[in-house]
């Protein structure tokens, strides 16, 4: 503790400044061969762990991922309008993408398991929650880059925001030839990155309020293009999460529908036919008649589904039916419906 009221009151900041940290931000934007390999390495371990559903193996990917930073670059140098900073981050990023893309695109072309996994299909339908977790571990990430002492918030945020699995899927797309996926995946990307990038640049002009260690030429233009971005980016996503919510509403209330309606009978299976606006009930036991099955159907617009059509496929109690009785069911495959 002393120690440490020794170094304050000798100057010595426990922060880097605004010079400082371009300094090493610069020095981490140069495109190695070194790096190129430990990526390549971590988009395949993040492969194989999106393809066998693994998420210990998608994070201890995401550990070793130098993706972060040409993306905390990009949000820095626009911070301080230097665009040399600016084109170094932006070809960095691109080299890092392709062969990112490149890597899990062959990877998964030579996979035996050719299904999607849930993982896999998790990261193609982003919402506005995965743009309030970019911007959040992006402002985590700029608060990182900050500090002098050694910290795991800038691998951390590399976590928090899955920056890895995105781009895997991307490749798992194209060797699927599934265009769905590749939009999804690619839109979350853009999330992460143009979100990591606006926190990052908010931190910045914050910092700017009392850190004079860099001589700035102000572009107003780069605020206008901020601002366009954040607005471009977040829109999707609100939509999105508009659907979700309304698909959970939806059954919900479905389920609300079976478990308040069906109490005196067994409901084997219900499925919903969105396309046909279909509900297909399969029971077991005593039958409805014609009135209950009215009843039933005119019951569906108080959970919301005014225009949505009931069908019941009614199994008798299989346990009052004789050998023959069963034989007859089974083998002609005929169930009592309406």
């Amino acid at each position: 503790m002393d120690f440490i009221v020794i170094l304050l009151k000798g100057g010595m900041s426990m922060q880097y400044n605004l010079k400082e940290i371009r300094s090493n931000v610069d020095d981490e934007l140069s495109i190695k061969s070194s790096n190129a390999v430990i990526l390549m390495c971590a988009i395949f371990i993040a492969s194989i762990g999106l393809n066998l559903n693994s998420i210990p193996v998608v994070i201890g990917a995401m550990l070793i991922s130098p993706l972060m930073n040409p993306i905390l670059g990009l949000g820095l140098s626009l911070g301080i309008s230097d665009m040399s900073l600016f084109y170094k981050a932006l070809r960095l990023l691109g080299v890092q993408l392709g062969i990112s893309i490149l890597t899990s695109f062959l990877y998964f072309s030579f996979s035996p398991i050719t299904q999607a996994s849930d993982e896999i299909i998790a990261r193609t339908f982003p919402t506005i929650w995965d743009v309030l977790i970019a911007f959040a571990g992006g402002t985590a990430g700029w608060i990182g880059l900050r500090k002098k002492v050694a910290n795991n918030i800038v691998p951390g945020v590399a976590i928090a925001t899955a920056l890895m699995p995105p781009v895997c899927t991307i490749g798992y797309a194209l060797s699927a030839q599934d265009l769905s996926y590749f939009i999804g995946a690619g839109y979350l990307f853009l999330i992460n990155c143009s979100f990591i990038l606006i926190a990052t640049f908010i931190g910045v002009k914050v910092l700017l309020r009392s850190d004079k260690s860099l001589q700035l030429t102000k572009k107003k233009r780069i605020n206008t293009y901020i601002a366009v971005l954040t607005f471009l980016v977040a829109i999707p996503s609100l939509f999105s999460a508009y659907v979700l919510i309304r698909q959970d509403l939806e059954t919900l209330n479905m389920e609300r529908f079976i478990d308040e309606e069906f109490k005196e009978t067994v409901v084997l299976n219900y499925v919903y036919d969105d396309d046909r606006q279909l509900l297909i009930v399969t029971t077991l036991g005593n039958r409805f008649d014609e009135i209950e099955r009215e009843e039933l159907n005119d019951s569906l617009s108080n959970y919301g589904f005014d225009e949505l059509e009931l069908t019941l496929i009614q199994i008798p109690d299989l346990n009052q039916l004789d050998k023959q009785g069963l034989e007859e069911l089974f083998q002609s495959r005929t169930l009592w419906q309406w």
